[in-house]
């Protein structure tokens, strides 16, 4: 179908005595003949294109917007969306003011994740750890829900999903900055930001932190101190941002966790990997089956066993966790034994 072609307005010439007639009236004449031509123009173009959007040629952009209606959610906005996850799904059952530094004198292991939620990776990621049977911590990096970004209603339902399948959810800040370089007011826009939209859509806010990069200082630290936050570090690091494949990630995984053993004694700690990347995702089961193959070895001994934990707790020394280390060394050499008599009929 052709569109008719909308002709342009005619305007007719009034020959008038401009002499005769008074400045005043002259300029009158000249404003009302532009605006009665910008009337007559508008409505012919308005008209072309409600005429072609009928007809189906052109179609209007509609790019769906959903902001937070605070920065800083205050209490009616935090009871909105109240009760997502368990109570302590932000650590504030954790004393603040803490720099966790990850290690661990027992082989004891908690898989941490940053820079999500990826609408790519981190649903998948959810699933394999539900099928392991594995809790983690997930750092995020807010930038990406809850500033009109295209994709910012996914990214906030992936981080509502991460809680309420009773994870554990802290800050990574709002643009990934590393705190050191920046002034305080820099740190306290960053801290507000991100900890307001993680309190729009979980409806809590975070007590624990990650620093971009594990950058930290003094007055860092006093800040975010000062905030309530505890900052929590690692031990162990696969290299997941610099490697491409999955055994990959296992094998230095494993390097990293010998070094550390040989180095300083700790033969466990927090695990970072990164959610955002594909590989690190498929390296998760291949790396946890690793784990239980090397109890399989360990099981004959009184040594102990690589236990996946899930309470941030066994890593802050002085504090006591619900179920101490020899209740669940116990508990896991019942269940390794049953595993490994199957992996031996499956071999």
């Amino acid at each position: 179908m052709r569109l008719s072609r909308v002709s342009a307005p005619r305007f007719r010439t009034i020959a008038i005595d401009m002499p005769l007639v008074s400045w005043k009236l002259r300029l009158l004449c000249c404003a009302l003949a532009i605006v009665a031509g910008s009337s007559l123009v508008g409505a012919s173009e308005l008209s072309s294109v409600q005429h072609a959007s009928t007809l189906g040629s052109i179609q209007p952009l509609r790019v769906p917007v959903f902001e937070p209606r605070h920065a800083e959610p205050g209490p009616e906005l935090l009871h909105e969306v109240a009760m997502i996850g368990q109570p302590d799904s932000t650590g504030s059952r954790f004393p603040t003011g803490l720099t966790i530094a990850g290690g661990s004198k027992h082989r004891m292991l908690l898989f941490t994740f940053d820079d999500g939620p990826s609408k790519r990776t981190t649903p998948r990621l959810l699933d394999e750890l539900d099928r392991l049977g594995i809790k983690a911590l997930f750092f995020v990096t807010s930038e990406s829900f809850g500033d009109g970004n295209p994709w910012e209603r996914q990214h906030a339902n992936i981080v509502r999903d991460i809680v309420e399948r009773g994870h554990m959810l802290g800050n990574h800040t709002e643009t990934h900055r590393q705190l050191p370089l920046l002034n305080n007011a820099e740190i306290e826009a960053e801290l507000a930001r991100s900890a307001g939209k993680i309190g729009w859509a979980i409806g809590r806010h975070p007590r624990l932190i990650r620093p971009p990069g594990g950058a930290l200082s003094k007055r860092v630290q006093g800040l975010l101190a000062d905030h309530g936050y505890s900052s929590v570090m690692w031990a162990l690091y696969p290299a997941d941002l610099e490697v491409h494949t999955p055994e990959e990630v296992v094998r230095m995984f494993f390097h990293v966790l010998e070094r550390r053993e040989h180095d300083t004694g700790d033969r466990g700690g927090i695990v970072l990997m990164h959610d955002t990347k594909r590989h690190s995702v498929e390296a998760l089961p291949r790396l946890v089956d690793a784990l239980r193959r090397r109890n399989c070895e360990l099981l004959d001994s009184d040594e102990e066993l690589y236990d996946v934990v899930d309470d941030l707790g066994y890593f802050i020394p002085g504090y006591v966790p619900d179920e101490s280390v020899e209740e669940r060394q116990a508990a896991l050499r019942e269940r390794t034994a049953r595993e490994c008599a199957a992996l031996a009929l499956a071999d």
